[in-house]
C-alpha cells in the first residue's frame, strides 16, 4: 500500500515514533505529513531555538563532569568526546528514567549523594519563582525535594543540595534578568552546578567554580526554614562566570544518572548491559570545543 493511502490515524502513529531530530525531514514528504506533524515540529523548533539562545547567552561546553566517561573510553565502548543522544528517553518532566537500583547495586555507591531540600525550602523557591515570573523546569522541584530520588543517583562524590536563589548581574547573562540557584557541588568545594532561569521561559544548567558566596559543606546550605516570600533577591557574586553545560536540566540529569551507574557497574567489575548499554549505544555526537567568553 502506498504511504499516501494510509489513514491519518496511522500516519500519526508513525509520527509518534519519529525522533525529534528527524521530524523536520518528515514534514517535507508532502503537505499532509507537514500538517499532521506540525505540533511535533513546533516543539522541536522550540527546543532548538531555546538551546541556541542559551548557547548565545553563555559560553557553552558539554559538561566535563559526567563521571565514568573515561572508563567507557578505556573499555572501548566510546570514543573520546562522544555525547549521548537522549531523545530515545522521551523526557517529559515526570522523571520516569530515575528508577531505583537493586539493593546490591546501590550498595556499591560508597559516597554520600547529598540531601533533598526541606519542604519549606522548596516552597520558598517555587514562591520566589512565581513572584519573579521565572519558570522552573518540569520535575526540578519534585526531584530536589525528594530524598528518595536523590538517593537514586550515583554521583561519584558530587552531592546534591539546594542553595539560594540569586539574580544574575547584567555581565553574567547579558542583561536578560535571569536568576540562578545551585543544586550540586563537588567534594572539593570548587565546582558548582546551578539552574539558570529567566522570565522568558528559558532555563539551562550552568557550571561555575569558586562560588565564593557559598561555603559548600557538600551543599547543605539552603533556603531558610521559614519562607519569606517578599524578601529581596540578592545579586550573585559579580566575579562568577557561568558556562552552559546543557540547555535542558532533565537531559543533563538523566545523563548524570545513567553515566554514574555505568561507572558503578564497571567499578564493581560487572558488564554493562540492559538500559545502561542502551544508553551507550545512543552516543555518537562529538563534543564541541569549549567556547570562551568574549
Amino acid at each position: 500500500m502506498s504511504f499516501s493511502l494510509l489513514a491519518n490515524e496511522l500516519v500519526l502513529l508513525v509520527i509518534a515514533y519519529i525522533p525529534p531530530s528527524g521530524i523536520e525531514a518528515f514534514t517535507l514528504i508532502d503537505t499532509r505529513c507537514h500538517a499532521l506533524s506540525l505540533p511535533a515540529l513546533t516543539m522541536h523548533l522550540k527546543h532548538k531555538h531555546h538551546a541556541a539562545a542559551m548557547h548565545a547567552r553563555f559560553p557553552h561546553y558539554p559538561s566535563p563532569n559526567y563521571i565514568g566517561r573515561n572508563a567507557l573510553v578505556e573499555k572501548g565502548l566510546l570514543e573520546q568526546g562522544m555525547l549521548p543522544n537522549l531523545e530515545y528517553l522521551q523526557l517529559n518532566g515526570d522523571l520516569h528514567w530515575l528508577r531505583a537500583q537493586t539493593p546490591e547495586i546501590a550498595a556499591e555507591h560508597i559516597w554520600e549523594r547529598g540531601r533533598a531540600a526541606s519542604p519549606e525550602a522548596v516552597h520558598k523557591l517555587i514562591a520566589d519563582a512565581e513572584r519573579l515570573g521565572l519558570m522552573l523546569p518540569a520535575g526540578f522541584a519534585t526531584f530536589i525535594g525528594s530524598q528518595e530520588l536523590v538517593e537514586r543517583l550515583h554521583l561519584g562524590g558530587n552531592t546534591i543540595g539546594l542553595g539560594e536563589l540569586f539574580k544574575c548581574t547584567s555581565e553574567q547573562d547579558g542583561g536578560k534578568g535571569g536568576h540562578v540557584v545551585r543544586f550540586m557541588c563537588d567534594r572539593q568545594d570548587r565546582s558548582y552546578w546551578g539552574l539558570y532561569t529567566d522570565t522568558a521561559g528559558h532555563s539551562c544548567v550552568v557550571h561555575a567554580t569558586d562560588w565564593s558566596d557559598f561555603s559548600c559543606g557538600c551543599c547543605v546550605v539552603e533556603y531558610p526554614q521559614t519562607p519569606v516570600v517578599h524578601e529581596a533577591i540578592a545579586e550573585a557574586d559579580a566575579d562568577l562566570r557561568f558556562i552552559c553545560v546543557n540547555a535542558e536540566w532533565e537531559e543533563w540529569m538523566a545523563g548524570m544518572y545513567l553515566d554514574g551507574w555505568i561507572w558503578g557497574t564497571l567499578w564493581a567489575g560487572r558488564e554493562v548491559v540492559g538500559r545502561e548499554m542502551e544508553y551507550v549505544q545512543y552516543f555518537g555526537k562529538p563534543a564541541q570545543p569549549r567556547s570562551q567568553p568574549s
